[in-house]
């Protein structure tokens, strides 16, 4: 089994110390969680001490994922199928049963022609009795059932891995939705306080007859558009604060910074080529290791099914004791000890074609397990390829956003100082504005875009943790 703590995760692998947005989400091993069973915080079991002020990235997916009940439920089902080994491995060892019983019983016989030969008379038997049983060749059938229970259980840390994976994708995702309304109020409130100036210009201007009173009513407007975008964008932030919240277990109204930056971003080039990738995803993602699992104990419940049409040899021993105390009219007391041992040989000579009807239908699951290994193929090459385009026009984005915003910023100061100056009109003003505004909408959605198309990316590789590079 891969050792995860039923709730617990520490998000740290290969030692690489996490950074609260500056992380990398690629791991260089297939695990991509320590096997740690204690919180990195606290030492204990999904124990993280008093509620933070401060909410890093880690700490909010480590808490996420204690508190999800999913990645519970897929390590109990591991659970229950590492004992399944157990139960697969038994037949393997000797059977051993013992009895004991007693019986009580009166007897009276009439003679009618004879009645001095009538009488009665009483009995009490124990029995005591030991069954020893050992299959010793069964045509591989236990063999097979193991082999079985083995790959099963595969197929269930496999499992495990893909809850946890996507548990984690998504634990980051509402993470970086948080930093992305955090930011987005940022810059509202940073509009806001342009077009309080911008009003606060314009009404100087009308007041001293050099600007129409168009120009002022157009900037009361716009100033109210801006309040209403910084109200908006308040309410959002706390709506997914709040959901982050909820998710680690606490009250949604638990007060809580988020620490970190939407904007530091680590250096994250793809240097494999897509043909590297997609092998890279064939051989990892724990989805594929799941079904390939499920199609080898599927083969093995055939060879099961097979085996259990054919004669099995066993070694058979028994001990018994028996004491009947009876009345002198039933021959008086005895004792009976038996001792036996053997070998039995069990031959199946006709089930009513049960057997045969059992391979076929392990040979149509065996069927139904290669397509569904074909579908899960052909579905993760397609999410990977979207994601990996994707991530390649986000990172070309980010560059031009950035000088976007900086174009922009630096067109909406020379212009605020014509108007201020009585030189530019309040169309021009205006115009420069909503271009800054939408420049800062549409670099904090390509940042949002990238980082959560770097997590599906990562989680399409089945390599999702904290890495250095890939």
């Amino acid at each position: 089994m891969t050792g995860y703590s039923a709730c617990t995760l520490s998000i740290l692998a290969a030692g690489i110390t996490l950074s609260a947005i500056g992380a990398e989400f690629v791991a260089p091993n297939h695990v991509t969680f320590a096997s740690s069973k204690t919180s990195s915080y606290t030492g204990q079991p999904c124990i993280f001490g008093s509620t933070p002020t401060t909410l890093s990235l880690q700490e909010s997916i480590e808490r996420i994922l204690c508190n999800d009940p999913k990645t519970r439920s897929a390590w109990v089902h591991a659970k229950a199928q590492a004992a399944q080994i157990g139960v697969s491995r038994s037949p393997y060892f000797p059977k051993v049963t013992g009895s004991i019983g007693m019986t009580t019983g009166r007897t009276v016989t009439d003679y009618e022609q004879r009645s001095e030969l009538s009488g009665e008379g009483s009995r009490r038997q124990i029995s005591n009795r030991l069954h020893f049983t050992w299959v010793l060749f069964d045509f591989g059938q236990r063999e097979a059932e193991l082999r079985r229970s083995m790959q099963l259980l595969v197929a269930a840390n496999a499992n495990q891995d893909v809850v946890l994976q996507k548990s984690f994708a998504s634990a980051a995702e509402l993470y970086y939705r948080a930093l992305a309304a955090q930011r987005s109020l940022i810059i509202s409130t940073k509009v806001t306080s342009f077009a309080a100036e911008n009003l606060d210009a314009a009404e100087a201007r009308y007041h001293s007859g050099a600007a129409a009173l168009s120009d002022l009513l157009q900037a009361k407007t716009a100033f109210s558009q801006a309040s209403l975008n910084q109200i908006r964008d308040t309410g959002a932030l706390r709506n997914t604060v709040g959901m982050l919240a909820l998710r680690m277990g606490l009250s949604p109204e638990t007060p809580f910074e988020l620490e970190g930056n939407l904007m530091s971003l680590p250096d994250a080039q793809l240097i494999k080529t897509i043909a590297e990738l997609f092998q890279q995803a064939q051989q990892n993602h724990p989805a594929l290791v799941a079904v390939r699992a499920r199609i080898k104990a599927a083969e093995a419940k055939i060879d099961v099914s097979r085996a259990a049409g054919k004669p099995t040899l066993s070694l058979t021993a028994d001990i018994s004791h028996t004491r009947i105390d009876q009345s002198h009219m039933l021959n008086g007391d005895r004792r009976d000890r038996n001792r036996a041992i053997g070998l039995q040989l069990n031959i199946p000579l006709f089930d009513g074609f049960s057997q045969k009807y059992q391979i076929r239908s392990d040979l149509a699951h065996l069927e139904i397990s290669k397509e569904e290994l074909l579908e899960e193929e052909l579905k993760l090459s397609l999410e990977l390829w979207e994601n990996y385009q994707t991530l390649s026009s986000e990172l070309q984005r980010l560059s031009h956003t950035n000088k976007l915003i900086t174009q922009s910023q630096q067109s909406l100061e020379v212009v605020q100082g014509r108007y201020r100056s009585g030189v530019g009109s309040m169309v021009e003003l205006l115009s420069a504005l909503n271009a800054y505004a939408g420049a800062e909408d549409q670099y904090i959605n390509t940042l949002t875009t990238w980082h959560i198309t770097r997590l599906r990316f990562s989680e399409n590789l089945g390599l999702l943790g904290f890495w250095n590079s890939y």
